[in-house]
């Protein structure tokens, strides 16, 4: 009877510590979760998704440890892993490569996903901690796969379609009535008279026109050089760091005579073409760009999304100053 009853305490706390260890993985299933904000630590930053922007950042986890997601104008996929009470960790696989409007989020969401580690959910908020103790915070939106409700108006009988207007028949066009060519005059006779030659007028000597001052090529400070990135300034996100000097070789841009540049973001590279103006004026349109997620740390996210932005520059004493469309800077050496 003592032996029965051990193995029935032992099998009991076996239950309970599997309970205790077990995940707690079903809240987070069955939701569309939207981004509401991304917090980093390494670097330091604080991106807040605007209310109307919230549904093009979200995530849904399904019960097979797949999930699936729109990082603006790309949608991801991939797999997940939980365990014991809190423990996550995010796999993103396959991904569109669409290049997303000026100051998007889309490369920030997805690698912030990479570093999850921990997550908790209270009162339909979804908090993902990150490895640098960042946040992702969501909530919940439109439930996975649901259908709006149509209206009435949707619904109603089909509009008649309008009675088209006759077209006006044009008027017929009047033909130009001929007109007799008149019969010459008579001549009495040919004259033997000679015909005078006529009297050579001077020309004139041309008015001498003033040189133009050169204009110099727009853009033409910009090139013949590799600009190493020294500093980072962003308003949305906000943030402020400097790129240390044995890093700044990692953080370039190269812009080339032919209106496009190469740049260098860390363990990602970046192409496209750039339109300079004599005023100063400077656009960059990215490219072709890689979307590898860097070490911890790494600014390859701020730095792109920053070109992105770029609004127009200067150039003094071989540093050059990059404006960004929100006053932020890029500053390059």
């Amino acid at each position: 009877m003592r032996k029965l009853t051990l193995i029935a305490l032992a099998i009991g706390a076996t239950a309970i510590l599997a309970a205790c260890g077990s995940s707690n993985s079903s809240a987070l299933t069955g939701k569309d979760w939207q981004l509401t904000a991304i917090t980093e630590k390494t670097p330091a930053f604080l991106g807040v998704i605007p209310a109307a922007d919230q549904s093009r950042y979200q995530i849904t986890f399904n019960t097979d440890d797949t999930f699936k997601g729109t990082a603006d104008c790309n949608q991801f996929a991939g797999t997940y892993k939980t365990s014991g009470s809190d423990k996550i960790t995010i796999t993103p696989g396959i991904s569109t490569m669409a290049m997303c409007p000026d100051g998007s989020f889309d490369a920030l969401f997805v690698h912030g996903l990479t570093r999850a580690t921990k997550y908790a959910i209270a009162n339909e908020t979804l908090t993902i901690t990150l490895t640098d103790e960042g946040t992702m915070t969501f909530v919940v939106g439109v439930a996975a796969g649901s259908t709006p409700v149509a209206t009435a108006a949707a619904t109603a009988a089909p509009t008649a379609k309008p009675t088209p207007t006759p077209s006006p028949t044009p008027a017929p066009t009047l033909r130009p009535t001929a007109v007799p060519t008149p019969t010459p005059a008579a001549t009495a006779g040919p004259s033997n008279a000679p015909t005078p030659a006529p009297t050579p007028q001077p020309t004139p000597a041309p008015t001498p026109q003033p040189t133009p001052a050169p204009t110099p090529a727009p853009g033409a400070g910009l090139t013949g050089k590799v600009w190493q990135l020294t500093a980072v300034t962003l308003k949305v996100p906000a943030f402020q760091g400097i790129v240390p000097a044995d890093q700044q070789a990692n953080y370039t841009i190269e812009f080339k005579t032919d209106g496009t540049f190469s740049a260098k973001a860390d363990c990602n590279t970046v192409n496209g073409g750039y339109t300079a103006t004599s005023s100063g004026g400077l656009t960059i349109t990215p490219g072709p760009t890689t979307v590898v997620a860097c070490a911890e740390g790494s600014y390859s996210d701020l730095y792109i999304l920053a070109l992105n932005t770029s609004a127009s520059y200067a150039i003094a004493t071989n540093q050059l100053t990059i404006t960004l469309t929100d006053q932020g800077t890029l500053a390059y050496r």
